[in-house]
């Protein structure tokens, strides 16, 4: 791996063990997408499946409640601290389901071990995307589907726009995936069949901009926002309230993902 791929992961890294205290603060934009995914990969009773870059539990929490009993659901995650406070709210809720630290990269999985792989909102952070599809696809059964997500408008959008409007636009990060037909392509290049990318959109309800302003923080977002002067924060949260029209009051903005299935 060069140095720019493992500058990447590690940035990526530190960053989600930064926010897994507060990840999914908010409305719930990962849970509900993450049903979404899960609803997708039509996971059956006795099912073995595999979530990748699980977070705070929004795939790898249904998928257990769809395998039931008989089934098992490994979840792994680069960030050691989503990997110890999933675990802990899976211990809390009785959810057999565990999390384990580890590259989606290089899987440490046998061939051909999982009926189903998901991986919500993670492929854009993989450094190498190809690799860790191709490491997907192998530790699928043949006949075994893949569903996975990427965001097309995120839950921080509006904050995005309100720094572009003031000349802070950020600019499209590496690895971001947010129209079908490039996510189609990425799939079928690794050789993935049957491949159908759709859009899901909701619209979540805050209950002021400062829950919005929160939720981003417990985002991959928040090394963005908190590297901003007192000055500019301020005057992008002022942009935010004008954009929503909101001062002190709830508002509604909406997300959407692109959610694709394939097939090993």
């Amino acid at each position: 791996m060069n140095s720019d791929m493992s500058g990447r992961k590690s940035q990526a890294k530190a960053q989600f063990i930064a926010v897994a205290s507060a990840y999914d603060a908010g409305p719930g934009c990962f849970a509900h997408f993450g049903s979404q995914l899960v609803a997708a990969a039509e996971i059956q009773p006795g099912h073995k499946v595999l979530d990748v870059a699980s977070g705070r539990g929004a795939v790898l929490f249904p998928c257990a409640e769809q395998v039931g009993e008989t089934g098992e659901v490994v979840g792994i995650d680069l960030a050691d601290e989503m990997v110890r406070a999933t675990n802990e709210e899976a211990a809390k809720k009785g959810i057999s389901a565990r999390v384990k630290v580890m590259d989606a990269e290089n899987l440490d999985f046998d061939d051909a071990t999982f009926d189903r792989v998901l991986c919500g909102f993670g492929l854009m952070f993989f450094p190498d995307q190809l690799r860790a599809l191709n490491e997907f696809r192998r530790v699928m059964k043949s006949g075994g589907r893949l569903a996975a997500s990427t965001w097309r408008v995120s839950q921080t959008s509006e904050i995005d726009a309100a720094m572009a409007e003031l000349g802070m636009q950020r600019g499209t990060p590496p690895g971001w995936i947010t129209e079908p037909d490039d996510l189609y392509k990425l799939l079928t290049t690794a050789k993935f069949t049957d491949v159908s990318v759709k859009v899901d959109s909701h619209s979540f309800r805050y209950a002021d901009v400062e829950e919005y302003w929160r939720q981003a923080r417990g985002t991959g977002m928040r090394r963005t926002l908190d590297a901003l002067s007192a000055a500019d924060a301020e005057g992008v949260r002022i942009a935010l309230k004008r954009r929503v029209g909101a001062e002190s009051k709830e508002f509604y903005s909406s997300s959407s993902a692109l959610i694709a299935l394939g097939y090993r």
